[in-house]
């Protein structure tokens, strides 16, 4: 009877060598296998999306006397929904100091996953402690097991695409056994890399640039040949990898994209979480109102890079007043929304950005320092990825009713008692009026005029209607369309656990196995 077969996985060393631990006398009558590991690496190289980063920051504590004290610590570490909870209590001054975009920076010692070969340092040296172990730990171990089983060709989870039964749930071709083979003759090592998300995306991509550098760098001294890798991002990551790829001269080391749920275009719900606080249990960690998100989003050119740009269209916002309806913005959503000072929509309330300022005497500095960082570092950030891609890249989006998004935000007139007649009437004009109460949560009172008559007027922000994955809209979602090879919508998953979907870990995948057939255009290609 032929000995059953104990596969020991390899192990590399700091110096390249491969190494592979076995007991001297196994338990059973198993015989040990060792496969040989290929000298070609396609690093895989996943970027998280917007709060999907670990950050080190400025804890402050309030002293017995008032004044604050500052420790450097973790500020963001998403190792369990524990974590998020421990912002309930932290208030909008706090969250500015710590929520920091200067004095932030990436923090590589979270939880790690478990399940795969690779030792802790290892996992450290590739990333893994950088990105949020509640949204992406599984995933990565997923991913490195299924692209690294070199000795399971015939039913690892890469030959299974080659089954029409697997891959009608993923809704894409079968592989063939020539892109499956192809792919067992490299090795993947997945890497993460974590970026301080509070920061405009171009210095992300620029720090991007850098760490896919350094890794290709560390496999060539142990001896690979690794000259190429493949990125795969969530939300915006996206927006990451398209700067490096596409602004910053990267496409050349990069094979391919695979582009999960991204805002490709922006999302409506960014306005309308700055306006009315992040929906819960979420909310506890990015803020529940327009005081604790505006003194956060403000400072932040990272965030305010997923507002919806010129590509996704105008009139997305709209104000309802019977059958009035005004939509905004008409050519120019930075003048017209995003630096619109004043009005009682206007994203943000200048007297919300700094909390610290009790008494408001820095108002007009704070608002000029917000309003610059618009104009010169997000809608320029926009104009430079405006439908630009990398040309071997294949997304995914939501596209599920049940998952609504914002497509458009509208704020809806509520009539209630005014202080003039005909209160029923639609009022002059919606855009106009003195806010008399506001809480910050979707609710806005103000005074507004009808006639001769001074109106007291509700608007409301209207919950969800359109399709997606309740955060980024069906239009944002498949604006990749005809720019990549292939851009899929999915039902059943939602925006943060969108990686969580076994649907989409076997269609990241089977992109990556496609991918990987470009590999032979370049100096890693077998025969050269």
């Amino acid at each position: 009877m032929a000995a059953r077969e104990r596969i020991i996985p390899p192990e590399i060393q700091a110096d390249g060598s491969v190494r592979y631990r076995s007991v001297m006398t196994p338990p059973d009558d198993s015989v040990a296998v060792c496969y040989l590991v290929s000298r070609r690496m396609i690093p895989v190289v996943f970027v998280p999306g917007v709060m999907g980063s670990n950050l080190l920051g400025l804890r402050p504590r309030r002293r017995f006397n008032g004044e604050i004290e500052l420790t450097k610590e973790p500020v963001w570490l998403l190792d369990s929904m524990a974590d998020a909870a421990t912002w309930i209590p932290v208030g909008a001054e706090f969250r500015k100091i710590m929520l920091d975009p200067l004095t932030t920076s990436v923090y590589g010692g979270g939880k790690l996953p478990t399940g795969t070969s690779l030792t802790e340092d290892e996992m450290r040296r590739r990333g893994w402690g950088e990105i949020a172990h509640i949204s992406y730990g599984g995933f990565l171990a997923w991913l490195e097991n299924a692209l690294n089983d070199t000795h399971d060709f015939l039913t690892g989870v890469r030959s299974q695409l080659m089954e029409p039964n697997t891959v009608q749930r993923v809704g894409v071709q079968p592989l063939t056994r020539a892109e499956v083979a192809l792919s067992y003759k490299y090795r993947y090592p997945v890497h993460a890399v974590g970026y301080n998300w509070l920061q405009s995306n171009r210095a992300s991509a620029e720090h991007l640039k850098a760490r896919v550098e350094a890794f290709m760098a560390y496999y060539r001294k142990q001896g690979f040949m690794c000259d190429r890798v493949i990125l795969v991002t969530h939300s915006m990551g996206g927006l990451v990898s398209r700067c490096y790829t596409e602004v910053l001269g990267g496409r050349d080391r990069v094979l391919g994209v695979v582009h999960g749920v991204m805002p490709a275009t922006g999302a409506p719900a960014a306005y309308k979480r700055v306006k009315a606080g992040t929906e819960k249990p979420a909310g506890w960690a990015l803020g529940c109102d327009a005081e604790e998100m505006t003194a956060v989003f403000a400072q932040s050119p990272g965030p305010l890079q997923l507002l919806p740009t010129p590509e996704y269209g105008m009139r997305w916002l709209k104000f309802r007043d019977g059958d009035k309806v005004i939509g905004l913005p008409e050519s120019d959503p930075y003048d017209e929304i995003y630096t619109n000072r004043g009005k009682w929509w206007c994203l943000c309330d200048d007297k919300l950005i700094n909390p610290a300022d009790k008494k408001k005497v820095t108002l007009d500095r704070d608002w000029k320092l917000y309003e610059f960082r618009v104009k010169a570092v997000v809608k320029p950030f926009h104009q430079e990825i405006a439908g630009r891609y990398h040309p071997n890249s294949y997304a995914f989006f939501g596209d599920d009713p049940n998952h609504k998004s914002w497509g458009e935000v509208t704020w809806q007139r509520r009539h209630q008692a005014g202080l003039g007649p005909a209160r029923g009437l639609p009022v002059d004009d919606p855009l106009d009026g003195k806010v008399v109460a506001n809480k910050g949560t979707g609710e806005i009172a103000v005074h507004t005029r009808r006639g001769d008559n001074t109106v007291r007027t509700v608007f409301q922000l209207q919950a969800a209607a359109d399709s997606g994955d309740g955060t980024v809209p069906h239009r944002s979602g498949a604006a990749p369309k005809g720019r990549t090879k292939v851009c899929l919508a999915y039902r059943g998953i939602d925006h943060e656990g969108a990686y969580k979907a076994l649907p989409i870990q076997l269609f990241t995948l089977w992109s990556i196995v496609k991918i990987t057939d470009a590999v032979k255009l370049t100096s890693m290609a077998y025969g050269k």
